[in-house]
């Protein structure tokens, strides 16, 4: 009798770990199938950018009897801008016979179908400013878009805080501008390819996908930092970015997980259009929390961000090449 129950319990025990075997694998299957389908990151060839690109004008050129401009004609082919990493303030002086007050240029013979707000986070790097405004203004006024520049400074009053100045910038500009899209931009990088547009996606874009000082490749899959391209309506949804992460790092890898939150995919140009110089400067002292921060991130989604934002207005001023905002954060 006891030979019969032993064979029993032998005969249900292999039933049970055949059947979680089996199951083990259709799971991982259907993992995998997931992610093949519905990839958190799209890549988006460049034959297929004018498909993805959403016009971002309010109709605030509706009076004008203009036809509307074509956006610079994708090409693989395309030479590579040349970064100048110093700038001579006689440079400067040139290129702003061509720029309004406050940094902003649109095309005189034809309407543009993107309205773009470029959002720099910046404290205490002159040089880099100044080679980022011509090298910039240079770059994109051969994109047909109308574009402003604004520099969000902070005092230094606190630890440098990323995220919440790109916060404070979304504020301050959608109180005073029309733009549609918003590029959320670090000032020490230089894009290289014409290619490059700087407007908004039906999905929220990441721009630098290959810098110079990481041979053109990307660190991590999910990195989403450098500079970032969003529709108000996008930024709106994942709440913005956190505004606790003061010190480096954290606040871009908390922003993918925000954008993947609310249902968005990432996308991406082909590595030969996303290129970047990137300028030396010193490393920042990293932020020893953001881990456990990321951690926590979605607790926190609905509660910091761009509509929790706190901030004390300094100076708002229109300067020749660009709109200064200084804040204390």
């Amino acid at each position: 009798m006891n030979l019969i129950l032993k064979y029993i319990k032998r005969k249900v025990l292999l039933y049970w770990i055949i059947r979680v075997f089996v199951l083990s694998i259709f799971l991982v299957i259907g993992i995998v199938a997931y992610f093949i389908l519905f990839p958190s990151i799209i890549y988006i060839n460049s034959v297929d950018i004018p498909k993805f690109l959403v016009k971002t004008s309010a109709g605030e050129y509706e009076l004008l009897n203009k036809s509307t401009c074509p956006i610079v004609e994708i090409n693989e082919e395309t030479s590579l801008i040349n970064v100048q990493k110093t700038v001579s303030s006689k440079q400067l002086d040139f290129i702003k016979q061509f720029v309004s007050s406050g940094g902003e240029w649109m095309p005189k013979h034809c309407i543009p179908q993107h309205h773009t707000a470029i959002i720099v986070c910046y404290r205490n790097r002159t040089e880099q400013l100044q080679t980022f405004l011509y090298h910039m203004h240079s770059f994109l006024q051969k994109q047909n878009i109308h574009y402003q520049i604004f520099v969000i400074e902070q005092t230094f009053d606190a630890e440098f805080n990323r995220g919440k100045l790109f916060n404070v910038g979304y504020r301050e500009v959608t109180m005073r501008s029309l733009a549609g899209c918003f590029i959320f931009h670090d000032v020490d990088l230089m894009p290289e390819n014409i290619n490059n547009i700087y407007g908004c996606t039906d999905c929220p874009r990441h721009m630098s996908t290959s810098i110079n000082v990481f041979n053109y490749k990307l660190p991590y899959y999910n990195i989403f930092g450098g500079a970032i391209a969003m529709t108000r309506r996008q930024f709106h949804d994942i709440n913005g970015f956190s505004n606790i992460f003061y010190g480096w790092g954290g606040e871009d890898d908390d922003l993918f997980n925000r954008v993947y939150h609310r249902g968005y995919r990432v996308c991406r140009y082909q590595s030969f259009i996303s290129r970047y110089t990137m300028l030396t400067h010193e490393k920042e002292i990293p932020n020893e929390n953001r881990m456990q921060y990321l951690r926590n991130g979605p607790k926190r989604f609905y509660t910091d961000g761009v509509d929790s934002v706190t901030y004390n207005l300094i100076k708002y001023e229109q300067l020749p090449l660009y709109t200064r905002i200084l804040v204390k954060v």
